[in-house]
């Protein structure tokens, strides 16, 4: 604190100032300068900020038109610097924004997919079409991607297109059921019944299988296998679902052949080739399937004579026991009979004396028995 009359500075405690011994008189530490100074450093500061406000109103009112028949007063004010940076900075932000959105949906499998879908919805496929080859090489594996494409193809009549995106599918998994379906509707709309028949001889899935079963032609079945036999035989087939089947016995090609209706006979002593192929409802002929057979039969049984022979006293006739479709030949000379002997064709009348009768049995097929040798004595 200072003293009020000479300004020394009083003591604390003190109510006479020790210089000059007047009273103490608390005053303040700053004089009227200071009081002056300040206030006028207040004003200078109200009126730059009433001055700034006025700056601002005035910008408010940038572009309006003066009073009509006024002219107008003043220069033009200049837009501040801080706008045109601001709008800058915004189109930049904006630009940059928008770049990075349309480089975000340009690598995202999920979102071409999306749009494909999306534009094969409202049939535009030729945008749906681009989508999907763009998902294709953000992921050049995807079933889902090649399919799509394969079925904006078809609806484009891109057939061929669609065949080599379906191939590639198949190739990689022969369970992926559409993928064949789309494949049997391009052929069959070609009616190319021949390319679906030699296809589906490819397919092993069971799953799959069904899917061609009209198309097919599989081989006929023999259900006796081909070698060789010494008994009369005929052979049977069987096909393999609703088809017709097709056959030779000489070798030659069986879609020239007979159609098998009823079993095969097999003729003795000749080795015969059977060739049998199937034809489905279109007209394709299916993998051929073929057997060998031998027939080699044994020599029939000797004839069966009654008497076999004896002595007799009073004329007898002798009966030949003659199965279906042989002959019997004999002579009473002692040679051997041939098939250029006399053939048995009714009982035969015992010669007198002392005779040998002898015989053989010729069956269908050629083959000739032993020689059966009878002797009879007949004394009257």
């Amino acid at each position: 604190m200072k003293c009020a009359k000479c300004g020394a500075e009083l003591k604390v405690g003190c109510v006479y100032c020790s210089v000059c011994g007047a009273e103490a008189q608390i005053v303040s530490d700053y004089n009227l300068l200071e009081d002056d100074f300040l206030k006028a450093l207040l004003k200078d500061k109200k009126q730059s900020i009433k001055k700034a406000k006025k700056e601002i109103a005035a910008g408010n009112k940038k572009g309006k038109q003066n009073h009509p028949g006024k002219q107008k007063t003043g220069r033009k004010r200049k837009k501040p610097v801080w706008a045109f940076v601001m709008v800058a900075v915004l189109i930049i932000l904006l630009v940059g924004i928008g770049f990075i959105v349309n480089y975000a949906q340009n690598h995202s499998y999920e979102y071409q997919m999306k749009k494909a879908e999306d534009y094969q919805g409202k049939k535009d496929y030729e945008r749906a079409r681009k989508h999907l080859q763009r998902a294709l090489e953000l992921d050049s594996s995807s079933e889902d991607a090649k399919l799509l494409l394969a079925e904006v193809y078809l609806l484009q009549k891109e057939e061929d297109d669609a065949l080599k995106l379906l191939q590639e599918i198949i190739e990689k998994n022969k369970k992926n059921q559409k993928a064949y379906e789309y494949f049997i509707q391009i052929y069959a709309d070609r009616k190319d019944f021949e390319s679906l028949e030699k296809f589906s001889r490819e397919i092993t899935e069971d799953t799959m299988i069904g899917l061609f079963e009209e198309y097919q032609a599989k081989p006929p079945v023999f259900q006796t296998k081909g070698g060789t036999y010494e008994e009369e035989m005929r052979v049977e087939l069987a096909s393999q679902g609703n088809c017709t089947i097709y056959y030779t016995t000489d070798g030659s090609d069986p879609r020239n052949g007979r159609e098998y209706r009823e079993p095969i006979s097999l003729e003795p002593g000749k080795s015969i080739r059977i060739r049998a192929v199937s034809c489905n409802k279109y007209g394709v002929y299916g993998e051929e399937a073929e057997e060998r057979f031998f027939i080699k039969l044994q020599k029939p049984d000797m004839p069966v004579v009654m008497p076999g022979g004896g002595s007799f006293y009073s004329p007898r006739s002798i009966l030949v026991n003659v199965p279906e479709g042989c002959q019997v030949y004999y002579t009473w000379d002692g040679t051997e009979p041939t098939q250029e002997s006399a053939r048995y064709t009714e009982p035969i009348s015992m010669p007198e004396g002392n005779n040998i009768l002898s015989l053989i049995l010729v069956d269908r097929y050629g083959m000739v028995s032993d020689v059966l040798k009878c002797n009879y004595i007949y004394i009257p």
